[in-house]
């Protein structure tokens, strides 16, 4: 650094200052805004999808049997084979079961799961992907698969998660004590996000937790016509019950248990529900009586499953965000508080709640912004017992504004993810800065104290002081710049790290070296003034006594 450049920022104190805390502020905005969802300029994500292992998962119609459900497992499972070994390393599918986002088994004759394993870092050659990107890659798949998705077959391809198990990003839970207001809202949430052409083409697998709707056949029966026949309704619904269900006859005891033995009719006579109005079940003077004569029919759907949370019913309305979209979790959950405020009287009781990556993501930085406040309070604290002021220590302090002002701004230009490790980053090149800062700091107010000027001390500090403090950034820079620039790969997880630790640090380091003997210079100045009117104010105390 030459001594023409450090005049002119010397010279330019307060223009310089005022972009300084011009940048900072418009970081913190940046931040806010990416972090409450208002605009996702910055994209958090703390647990990236990072994986070795991705599944698909299938759903058949109901009532499908497990070995067409294992059938068509192994049938995909051949087919991802077939993408070639730098694409799948193992392909494994197992019938009769799944697995949800937070690592529940579900199980069902319907149901189906299939594990995929990818190749090691050095040995990946995916296809359709010359970048081996392994976000991109489950678009491909999803794409490769779709021609199975028939015959009421549907398939959701998802990664293993490289973080605690948080559910989809996406996460809506519609809470109400009334079902029709929980319903209610849970059905126009829908059908707004669904329409939403600035949410919806980046969701995947958007759907709630009720499950399968089941259709309901349901016999009624007729208390004027039961009677008639002097029977009661228990009988007319034990006898229906066993026409479609088979009728307990006893128990064949075998071995090591007791077998249920039941008597039903041949599936023959009834190829649908509605063949069990034909059975007869009494003889009458006139002819049979059948089913259909005593009952009343109702054929309707209902869900699958109904939830609870907290004691109140709960409808949960979930999704992935696509990778590269330009909306993230937060964002989507800002803008469905948006419209929910504009439609709450409508559904008296029920209200919204929202979980997933949202709350997750907002528990974590809640905790960690606790906690590097009280980091940098403990080290306001040490500073200034040592050097016995209150102001100096936030003028070292300030390099935590220049490394979070270039984290933010490194993160928004590179476009990279900002994650729990960038955070630990942070950290990380706040501790440097703020060594070097005490480091030019301290050496600066020695040699003030041995008789320089202030513009001599900070140019000879500035001079002595410059080369250890560029050797730490440029040593700690050249470690991490291949990592940041994914050689021999790029790392979601430490990629992102290196990332924000050099735009941060380089940043940072740079503002210290320029700005911080300015705000050195401004408080020192200050408080000389303060000791010539002092000064000045006893000397003529001293005048006026002696008059």
């Amino acid at each position: 650094m030459t001594d023409s450049t450090l005049q002119f920022f010397m010279r330019h104190k307060w223009k310089s200052l005022l972009v300084v805390f011009g940048a900072f502020v418009m970081a913190v905005m940046i931040l806010v805004v990416s972090v409450t969802g208002v605009m996702p300029l910055l994209r958090i994500k703390f647990f990236p999808d990072e994986y070795n292992l991705y599944y698909v998962s299938l759903e058949g119609p109901v009532g499908t049997d497990v070995h067409a459900s294992s059938g068509k497992a192994k049938e995909i499972s051949v087919f991802i084979k077939k993408f070639g070994p730098g694409t799948t390393k193992s392909c494994s599918a197992l019938g009769g079961m799944d697995i949800n986002d937070d690592y529940e088994s579900i199980f069902g004759s319907n149901r189906a799961i299939i594990t995929v394993e990818l190749p090691a870092k050095d040995e990946q050659e995916f296809i359709e992907n010359p970048d081996n990107d392994p976000l991109l890659l489950l678009d491909i798949v999803r794409e490769k698969l779709r021609p199975f998705e028939t015959d009421g077959w549907s398939l959701r391809v998802w990664p293993e998660k490289g973080g605690p198990p948080a559910g989809k990003d996406m996460n809506i839970r519609v809470l109400g004590p009334d079902q029709e207001s929980v319903r209610g809202l849970r059905n126009e949430v829908y059908s707004w996000i669904k329409d939403n052409e600035s949410i919806a083409p980046y969701l995947i697998d958007f759907a709630s937790d009720t499950g399968t709707d089941n259709r309901v056949f349901r016999f009624s029966p007729v208390p004027s016509l039961v009677s008639e026949y002097g029977l009661t309704p228990a009988q007319v619904i034990s006898l229906a019950g066993g026409i479609l269900d088979g009728r307990f006859v006893g128990k064949f005891r075998a071995a090591d248990e007791d077998i249920d033995l039941r008597m039903k009719i041949d599936k023959q006579y009834l190829k649908q529900p509605e063949d069990a109005l034909d059975i007869p079940i009494l003889e009458d003077d006139e002819g049979p009586v059948r089913v259909g004569d005593l009952v009343d029919v109702e054929t309707y759907r209902e869900p699958g499953q109904l939830n609870r949370f907290q004691g109140q019913r709960a409808v949960t309305l979930t999704a992935n965000i696509r990778a590269g979209a330009p909306v993230n979790a937060a964002s989507v959950v800002h803008d469905v508080k948006a419209f929910y405020e504009s439609i709450k009287s409508k559904y008296p009781g029920a209200t919204l709640d929202f979980a997933g990556e949202f709350e997750s993501t907002g528990r974590s930085f809640t905790s960690l912004m606790y906690a590097f406040f009280i980091a940098i309070m403990v080290i306001y604290t040490i500073l200034a017992c040592q050097f016995q002021s209150y102001i100096q220590p936030v003028v070292i302090l300030s390099a935590v504004a220049f490394s979070l002002t270039g984290v933010v701004f490194g993160t928004f230009l590179t476009r990279s993810l900002f994650t729990i490790n960038s955070f630990v980053a942070t950290v990380g090149v706040t501790g440097v800065v703020v060594t070097d800062s005490l480091v030019l700091l301290d050496f600066i107010n020695r040699l003030y104290a041995a008789g320089y000027s202030r513009a001599e001390a900070i140019r000879e500090g500035v001079r002595i002081r410059l080369r250890p403090i560029l050797l730490t950034t440029l040593t700690t820079t050249l470690g991490l710049l291949p990592m940041a620039l994914g050689i021999p790969y790029y790392s979601l997880v430490w990629g992102t790290m290196a990332t924000t630790f050099v735009t941060g640090l380089c940043v940072a380091t740079t503002l210290t070296l320029f700005i911080m003997p300015i705000e050195w210079n401004i408080l020192m100045r200050r408080q000389e003034r303060k000791a010539a009117k002092k000064a000045e104010k006893l000397g003529e105390h001293h005048s006026d006594a002696g008059l």
